[in-house]
């Protein structure tokens, strides 16, 4: 080997063993930025609180929670996406941005599978089915049973067309063969406030919000999409238990810009899951009322596994449904 040959060797070899372990070894140095799409207060944002504070806690340094609401949580997505591949900008999102917009949005700016890298699956936010009160139906058998009577007339409340209510209310739909009449609000709170009022009659929404209702008389509760029953409303059938075995969960998670250095994905992921593996933050996750979903081992790998297969599922049922943004 001549030493110019020898020297570049020498080069190239001390960048190696001397830059990058320094690089994934100090990471983090500075705070942390976790992008989400949606406004302050709401569901999605409150978990990434809840992580940003945990992960906080794990790795020493200010884990900050930015909203760029907007687009379905498309605007934050591009963002994060673009974003250079540090580990400092990183996303808390739901399966609405990135298994359900890009079967939806023909111009959507972002690759959901090619442009991020899966941090770690948080879980989800168990949904109930729910009909107004005087609306003369006791199970999910019986209001199936009607819409099948009178197919097309049933009115069906969600958050939006393409919404998490209206992709559940999709897949009700095709697996039962059924004809709900599709109404979008521009919020869960006004869909809701529509059953109770008896304007119209079923819609889908989280456990939490819709228990106080339940309590009140105001509307009535027909399954929920857990697997198993679920503590907060334990005398609520699983969709299951009634004879249709349809899985509706919609996850969230944390994802890093693809690129991010495996070790930093890693070190990541482990905070993540040790973080909420406090019986603090156990208790936490309890009362934002998130069924905690640990994918696999819990690691990156495996949670790109099942998100991939989240986005394809999620797909074939909005293909089945004709569900467009037109």
């Amino acid at each position: 080997m001549n030493f110019l040959k020898r020297s570049h060797f020498l080069f190239i070899s001390c960048t190696l063993f001397f830059v990058i372990p320094f690089v994934n070894a100090a990471y983090p140095e500075k705070p942390i930025r976790i992008m989400v799409g949606w406004s302050a207060g709401g569901g999605t944002d409150s978990a990434a609180r809840l992580v940003a504070k945990y992960l906080t806690k794990q790795l020493g340094v200010p884990v900050i929670v930015e909203n760029r609401d907007g687009a379905s949580g498309m605007i934050a997505s591009e963002l994060v996406a673009n974003a250079t591949p540090d580990g400092y900008t990183i996303q808390y999102t739901s399966a609405d941005s990135h298994s359900i917009n890009p079967h939806l949005f023909p111009n959507i700016r972002y690759d959901s599978i090619k442009d991020f890298v899966p941090i770690g699956v948080l879980g989800y936010f168990p949904n109930v089915l729910i009909v107004r009160s005087d609306f003369g139906v006791q199970t999910l058998d019986e209001l199936l049973a009607k819409v099948r009577a009178n197919p097309g007339k049933t009115t069906f409340g969600t958050w939006g067309i393409g919404s998490g209510g209206h992709v559940r209310m999709a897949a009700i739909s095709v697996a039962a063969k059924v004809d709900f009449l599709h109404v979008p609000f521009k919020g869960a709170g006004p869909a809701l406030q529509a059953v109770v009022a008896g304007q119209i009659d079923a819609m889908i929404i989280p456990a939490a919000l819709a228990k106080p209702q339940a309590l009140a008389g105001k509307i009535r509760i027909l399954a929920i999409e857990t697997p198993e029953r679920y503590e907060l409303v334990p005398d609520v059938k699983t969709y299951k238990e009634q004879g249709l075995p349809i899985k509706l969960d919609l996850w969230h998670g944390l994802f890093a810009p693809k690129g991010t250095p495996k070790a930093i994905v890693d070190k990541l992921n482990a905070a993540l899951n040790t973080g909420l593996s406090d019986p603090e933050a156990q208790a936490e996750i309890a009362r934002l009322g998130i069924v905690r979903n640990i994918v696999g081992d819990g690691g990156s790998s495996a949670a790109k596994v099942y998100l991939d297969g989240e986005n394809v599922r999620w797909g074939e049922v909005i293909k089945a449904a004709k569900i467009t943004m037109q």
